[in-house]
């Protein structure tokens, strides 16, 4: 199994998992991947011995008997109590495993790709430390960001039916934004769909809409009314079984002012470029700088790409690598990105991007979508 093997690399003798939903439940990726339980913001840990059954800690208001209906990974399923504490019952798992004086893997706890501070709680890491004195506390985060990375047949299949979804969602947004119908009313039908077809939330959507246009994204819609002549950009997600897909599409209520329709044809350009770069042996800081490359005079031009998957997926690079670590991640066949290179003005006043889910292939980039590549403009 690809994270036993990585263990043993490591010398691990486990791998502890705390709970953390958030962003999006996104946080809640490497109990999702170790054990299948999850969704909508549902609490659980995990305990993954290099060698023995591995362990699903879960919150007290779901019987075990449901997570039993919806895998059969993990049998091992323990629910704390009602005083809402994982620490000690992973601490009793890991004792029955004879692992007291084990070197322990501890994920998020620093390093993660959107929280490098790292995302658990002081009071369970302090618990594991004052429980288990004689054991070795390491980070475990990379070594499960690395298992993550490349994708099976099944979880680009699941990956395939959330870009499903997301285009679906996208396509709720072009029937339904119209000026005078307001944003949260667009916003909540694209969300309805997603679930309506089966997907999880919660999802992302991020948000913007405006003249001029907005200076960022919203994470959430305001009440406002749409309005002739707005600009419509959103990042929406969506999640089969877990697995995130998403689509990045700027629209125009009536027509696009013609500085957008430039920005848009360099930023194809761009798409392009990456789609043909992204092949195994790439790294993502040779990616970020051909789109670098296409800067000049007019527009300032630079690449937004990160890994998809069950959330929180390394590589990221959002303008420029974050660091050493993110720079020379090279590429494999089979690993998941949204590509969606970014061009604006370098005021930043004017600012375009549109993005799809890929996979890698050996020669390049293949979207998991159908939709056309277009800035849209509605009538």
């Amino acid at each position: 199994m690809k994270v036993r093997k990585l263990m043993a690399e490591a010398r691990l003798d486990a791998i502890f998992v705390p709970p953390n939903t958030g962003l999006w439940d996104h946080f809640q990726a490497n109990v999702r991947y170790l054990t299948g339980i999850g969704g909508n913001c549902s609490q659980a840990a995990c305990v993954f011995p290099l060698t023995g059954e591995v362990t699903a800690i879960t919150s007290p208001d779901v019987h075990k008997d449901f997570w039993l209906q919806r895998q059969d990974w993990v049998t091992d399923i323990r629910p704390i109590d009602t005083g809402w504490g994982y620490t000690q019952m992973s601490i009793d798992r890991l004792r029955e495993l004879g692992l007291d004086r084990a070197r322990i893997g501890v994920t998020g706890l620093a390093g993660n790709t959107r929280f490098p501070e790292g995302i658990t709680p002081a009071g369970i890491l302090d618990g594991l430390v004052r429980a288990l004195p004689a054991a070795e506390i390491v980070d475990a985060n990379l070594l499960m960001e690395r298992a993550r990375f490349v994708k099976s047949t099944e979880e680009l299949a699941f990956l395939r039916k959330a870009e499903e979804l997301v285009e679906a969602s996208v396509d709720v947004l072009l029937r339904e934004a119209r000026p005078g119908v307001p944003e949260n009313v667009v916003y909540a039908r694209m969300l309805a769909d997603m679930v309506e077809r089966g997907g999880e939330v919660p999802t992302m959507i991020l948000w913007s809409a405006g003249w001029p246009q907005p200076p960022s994204a919203q994470y959430m819609p305001s009440l406002r009314p749409l309005r002739s002549g707005d600009l419509i950009s959103v990042e929406a997600e969506a999640r089969w079984a877990g697995y995130v897909a998403q689509n990045t599409q700027p629209v125009f209520l009536g027509r696009a002012p013609d500085i957008y329709r430039e920005l848009f044809h360099r930023q194809q350009e761009a798409i392009e470029r990456c789609y043909e770069a992204l092949r195994p042996g790439a790294t993502v800081g040779g990616i970020s700088d051909i789109v670098a490359a296409l800067s000049d005079e007019r527009f300032w031009c630079s690449l937004i790409m990160h890994g998809r998957g069950l959330g929180d997926d390394a590589p990221i690079n959002i303008h420029k690598p974050r660091d050493a670590t993110m720079r020379d991640w090279r590429i494999e066949a089979n690993a998941t990105f949204i590509v969606k290179p970014m061009i604006q003005t370098h005021d930043g006043a004017q600012r375009l991007y549109w993005g799809d889910t890929v996979v890698v292939g050996e020669n390049g980039a293949e979207r998991l979508g159908k939709r056309a590549a277009e800035l849209i403009e509605i009538s």
